[in-house]
């Protein structure tokens, strides 16, 4: 499993990407992955509590819950080259 690791152009913790690259093996079925996991915020207690009640009587924000990810232009390249690693992989599997 290779791993690479993406921060947001802000440096801020809560905006980190993951992306991991499962290469499969010479089994039949058995193809490659490319898989992406995202930090999520971990508000204090009263926040959580808050935010579980309106949840419990059916209040849903409009807009969703979500964030934003700016890709600095020096990981890029990194990230292409991930991709084409997993394009690569998955066509060689097929």
């Amino acid at each position: 499993m290779e791993n690479e690791f993406f921060v947001c152009e802000c440096n801020s913790d809560e905006h980190t990407l993951r992306f991991m690259l499962d290469p499969g093996s010479s089994k039949p079925g058995d193809y490659a992955d490319l898989g992406t996991s995202v930090f999520l915020w971990e508000w204090r207690w009263p926040k959580r509590l808050w935010i579980a009640l309106k949840y419990l009587f059916g209040y849903k924000c409009r807009y969703g819950h979500w964030d934003c990810f700016t890709l600095r232009l020096e990981d890029a390249e990194r990230l292409r080259a991930l991709v084409d690693r997993f394009i690569e992989l998955r066509r060689a599997q097929e």
